[in-house]
């Protein structure tokens, strides 16, 4: 607190806006009213939420606002492809994206063996930078799954760096230079990487967990299309992942759709693309890495400590709005329609993996059906048995209650697929025994129900049998005012 700030000339914010996001607004605040009022202040950011606006007006004398790139909230050269997968075949999924499509090579780049095996005198050689249409950052949720991630590409053969937010400065230097070098390939990473990195030349951008903002997603695919130059954003959305896509399409104004027209990678630049990889390729990838883990005994362990770490991250990271989670529901009921995999039927292919030059197997229409028909059986199958009646045999108290629960819960919906909701205009309510106009229907009067309010009680509040029925019983009996 004694720090003399009279001879301060310049202030600088780099990334004021994550500044703002974590609470520094009134530490800021503090700084700024310590500094001779002489001084030029500076404020860097690639959004402008509100915090930052009000603190400009408020702390600033005379600003004047420069943007770029005002009219498209990503850079034009830009080219995304999005794919449906499941959460458990990311890592597959990431794989066959890094080996078919990207074409990642193994190990590192032959100009950077013979730099190592040549005689360079000029010890400036070393630090250039090294460029290569292949090198690839990937974003992930959590420092497990960048332990995980690095841990796989490694046993895979890749030469992978990896940086994430408690490794120490040090060490993320040291991972970074090797991935400027071209010593490494492949750089996995935190959202901790999503700003304030240099890298001249990235070709591609791996959202493996969907970011759950779209400013986050500006960030992390602005790594790359700079400077004039193209870049690719390829992103994994799970079904939990669907209704952050649909908030990032209402915020970029691109349609979401399922075909790409034209075989160009400008279609890619244009419109949001949603697939999903081949079956048969990616079965291959998981059965590999399965063989992967057998002969590497940290990477099992790591897995399940990713996994946990990802349902924290569920119950941590915000939520989208609710019609975008109305919206990701009805698209899961037509997947064949948006290219979702799962939920009974084999999502489509992915148009970018022809444009890729991805050798698709092509068999007879009439055994391409049958595999169709048999895979569709598969992903579709839910079983009969509950967690109650695992290895139960005859009867017991677990099966029959289950047993009678289904008679209830058939019972219910039998009687719900006979009644017609009304359409709210005035329509039928239709019954097979009894049917009435909804317009004839007498509404409840406020003073009726504030005097009948006593015995309304939620669902919540219910009491529950075994069978599965409601004991409708008043909240003053429960009370006991009431015999």
């Amino acid at each position: 607190m004694n720090l003399d700030l009279r001879s301060v000339q310049y202030v600088v914010f780099d990334e004021a806006d994550r500044l703002f996001e974590m609470g520094f607004e009134t530490a800021l605040t503090e700084i700024i009213h310590r500094l001779p009022t002489s001084r030029q202040t500076l404020l860097f950011s690639a959004t402008l939420p509100k915090s930052l606006v009000d603190f400009a007006k408020a702390g600033l004398q005379n600003p004047k606002l420069v943007r770029l790139d005002a009219e498209s909230k990503i850079s034009a050269d830009l080219r995304m492809a999005f794919f449906s997968v499941k959460q458990d075949e990311k890592d597959a999924c990431l794989l066959l994206l890094l080996r078919d499509i990207i074409r990642v090579p193994w190990g590192t780049s032959a100009s950077l063996e013979q730099e190592r095996g040549g005689d360079t005198k000029d010890k400036s050689v070393a630090q250039n930078q090294f460029t290569a249409p292949h090198q690839t950052l990937v974003f992930a949720a959590t420092k497990h799954h960048v332990e995980y991630l690095t841990t796989l590409l490694s046993a895979a053969g890749y030469a992978v760096s990896h940086i994430y937010g408690s490794l120490d400065q040090a060490a993320r230097s040291q991972q970074m230079d090797l991935f400027r070098r071209g010593r490494t390939n492949v750089l996995v990473v935190t959202d901790v990487a999503a700003r304030g990195i240099d890298i001249p030349v990235l070709a591609n951008v791996v959202n493996y967990d969907f970011p759950q903002g779209a400013r986050v997603f500006v960030h992390r695919v602005g790594r790359t299309a700079r400077a004039g130059r193209s870049g690719w954003a390829w992103s994994f959305a799970g079904p939990t992942e669907l209704p952050y896509l649909i908030e990032l399409q209402l915020v970029l104004g691109r349609p979401l759709t399922r075909d790409a027209p034209g075989d160009s990678e400008a279609q890619y630049t244009e419109n949001l693309v949603l697939g999903a990889f081949p079956r048969e390729s990616l079965d291959d990838e998981v059965a590999y890495i399965r063989a992967l883990e057998a002969e590497h005994h940290a990477l099992p362990t790591l897995r399940n400590v990713m996994h946990r770490g990802q349902m924290m991250y569920e119950r941590s990271r915000g939520r989208a709005s609710p019609a975008s989670y109305t919206r990701a529901k009805e698209m899961s009921r037509e997947p064949a329609l948006w290219g979702l995999v799962g939920a009974g039927t084999v999502g489509g292919t992915h148009p970018v993996l022809r444009l890729k030059g991805l050798a698709v197997e092509v068999t007879p229409v009439h055994e391409d059906k049958r595999r169709r028909a048999l895979l569709a059986a598969v992903h579709s199958f839910r079983p009969v048995e509950t967690a109650l009646e695992i290895g139960s045999r005859g009867k017991n108290g677990n099966s029959e209650l289950m047993k009678e629960r289904r008679k209830a819960l058939s019972k219910a919906v039998g009687r719900r697929e006979k009644v017609q909701v009304p359409d709210g205009g005035g329509g039928a309510v239709e019954n097979e025994d009894y049917t009435r106009e909804a317009g004839d229907v007498e509404m409840a009067e406020d003073e009726d129900i504030d005097v009948c309010s006593d015995y309304f009680f939620h669902v919540s509040t219910a009491l529950i049998n075994p069978v599965g029925c409601l004991w409708c019983v008043p909240i003053k009996a429960l009370e006991g005012e009431v015999p």
